[in-house]
């Protein structure tokens, strides 16, 4: 796809060694398809890169398909520093931009996992033979999750999308966004009839653990189905040859997932996140028993992360983290960052205090007592104590999310990053390197999604995820006699996944696939209480239904395509460009 693609050899993990005769023509900088891959460790090579693209949809800072998703939502106050890019958040923050490029980046970025994923699959055709029936379907299966999974953030980001299921260059238009899903949900088809159905307890945790598996493909799967129908109005979702997805078929593939994969929940929910490592040092963690799952095989909820790694260059690890740590120093357990989010008061006022998930996912500032913390009117850097940073901070609102900031341990006597215990080598940087997987997707979506479209055991499986959230279990023990048992309807299922998947990037699409995206921004967004530099003010942010949830395609590859491509409504022109700090 000329000029709109980026059509890059795989080159990453994949470069020759070796000497060759004076003005050989071999090329021997980078593997193309006319020789690589032919051997099971080629094909291993070439489908880490896929994984290696996606991963760089979600490390960075200002650009990550869980940062862009959380901001818009109506429990996320963007905050931030007024230099640097932070103004470039508070754009989207407001559904406007600060130019029409401002999602280049992650335009790019899923367009090179999208011809990787091509390249796999037409190498495997082309160069396969020295591979088994099942090392095949393996990577066929891979490739077509990956790409999949890399087509739908595409079309949640920016709408109908250009598709390419080929390497070759070309220049095509839009699809039509039943086109767009029917090859999503055609490659997750694939992708569950090719992978095995190994389950959690017998996956080889030392080489097969962060893989694309049949599980993530069927769970995918719902998950595509049930924005498709929401979003767009729909009652199946289409498949490439003229076929269609329906509700009981999705159905069947959740219960497969709940039945047979072996997944399941883990006991306590702040298990589940980084801050839990630090149960010497921080007070909440010990106070309540925690102790991480950690990545390295007894995680038995997470049936897909984005996995990161810091062993290897600055895009290895995850920036992500840097964006939503607070900007004051020598704190413990949560490390410094740029502070470009904040937690909207008005969700923790209203969450219960009897749910862990309220404590387990936001750190409230004041609250000295529960997080062992202490608070100060005045800058007071290195002194274990937060502060309202008055020089740098544009909306900070005294609540911050635990889920994915840095964290640091005492080791020795000295703060130290968890990254570096964990990697057993020190970071590169500490503000900004961490390699803490992001989560995609967990059991108790599953759980939870299965009860929306429901389920014959759709009370049950409401629950278990209930259950672990108030009586800190696996979801086995009984929660209809206690005070905290509610009927798994469709709105208070909507406040359960609220509040199981709180700044994970989730909320933005179920709002829009619910309908109810303006209803709760006016709702939500209205006169929010921040500090401004240290002055406490109100701020009221107002959705621009016009742009229908949707982001500028690049203005630079829309002039790249010689007018092929067209912008999304609502960006027209000067309109919802952003010119505040």
């Amino acid at each position: 796809m000329r000029n709109i693609m980026i059509t890059l050899a795989i080159t990453s993990s994949m470069l020759w060694t070796g000497c060759s005769k004076f003005l050989d023509t071999n090329d021997l900088t980078e593997k193309t398809n006319a020789t690589f891959p032919t051997t099971v460790i080629d094909f291993d090579q070439a489908i880490a890169a896929v994984y290696s693209a996606q991963r760089d949809c979600h490390f960075d800072q200002i650009s990550s398909f869980i940062g862009i998703s959380s901001y818009m939502d109506d429990d996320y106050v963007a905050n931030g520093r007024a230099l640097f890019d932070d103004p470039f958040i508070r754009a989207f923050e407001r559904y406007q931009v600060r130019n029409f490029d401002q999602f280049l980046t992650p335009w790019q970025n899923y367009y090179k996992g999208i011809f990787r994923s091509n390249f796999v699959l037409e190498s495997v055709e082309k160069n396969g033979s020295k591979l088994t029936d099942l090392q095949k379907a393996s990577i066929r299966g891979q490739a077509y999750y990956l790409r999949a999974s890399l087509y739908f953030d595409l079309c949640r980001l920016f709408g109908a999308v250009p598709l390419k299921t080929k390497t070759e260059s070309d220049n095509p238009t839009r699809a039509s966004v039943g086109e767009c899903f029917a090859l999503i949900a055609s490659d997750l088809k694939n992708a569950i009839e090719l992978l095995p159905a190994t389950t959690f307890q017998k996956v080889n945790k030392s080489s097969e653990l962060f893989n694309a598996n049949k599980w993530a493909a069927e769970a995918m799967m719902a998950r595509v189905f049930l924005f498709y129908t929401g979003m767009y109005g729909k009652s199946d979702l289409p498949l490439a040859d003229g076929i269609s997805v329906n509700k009981t078929k999705v159905l069947d593939y959740l219960h497969d997932v709940i039945n047979n994969s072996g997944y399941g929940l883990i006991d306590d929910f702040r298990n589940l996140w980084l801050y839990s490592f630090a149960n010497k040092d921080y007070k909440y963690a010990k106070d309540n028993n925690l102790s991480w799952i950690g990545e390295k095989g007894n995680n038995i909820e997470c049936l897909y992360l984005i996995s990161f790694s810091g062993l290897g260059t600055n895009n290895q690890w995850d920036r992500f983290q840097n964006s939503l740590s607070c900007t004051v120093p020598g704190i413990i357990p949560f490390g410094a960052g740029s502070s470009m989010s904040a937690v909207n008061p008005k969700i923790y006022a209203e969450w219960d205090d009897a749910d862990l998930r309220k404590k387990g996912s936001i750190w409230n500032v004041m609250d000295a007592e529960t997080e062992g913390i202490g608070f100060s009117n005045t800058p007071a850097a290195n002194s274990g104590k937060f502060y309202y940073n008055s020089q740098s901070n544009v909306e900070e609102t005294g609540y911050l999310q635990k889920k994915y900031c840095h964290i640091y341990v005492m080791v020795d006597g000295k703060r130290t990053a968890a990254n570096t215990v964990l990697n057993g080598t020190a970071t590169k940087n500490n503000t900004s390197d961490a390699t803490v997987g992001q989560y995609i997707i967990r059991f108790s979506d599953v759980l939870l999604m299965a009860a929306e479209m429901g389920s014959p055991n759709a009370q049950a499986y409401f629950d278990k995820v209930r259950s672990r959230a108030y009586l800190k279990n696996s979801g086995n023990n009984s929660i209809a006699a206690t005070p905290y048992y509610k009927e798994a309807t469709l709105a208070n299922i909507q406040d359960e996944r609220r509040h199981e998947f709180a700044f994970e990037g989730i909320r933005w699409y179920d709002l829009l696939r619910w309908k109810i995206v303006e209803q709760q921004i006016t709702k939500y967004k209205t006169d929010i209480p921040v500090f401004k530099f240290g002055v406490p003010e109100k701020i009221t942010i107002k959705y621009r239904p016009e742009m229908k949830g949707l982001l500028p395609i690049p203005q630079s590859q829309i002039n790249l395509s010689n007018g092929v491509l067209k912008q999304n409504d609502g960006w027209g022109a000067n309109e919802g460009i952003y010119s505040g700090l």
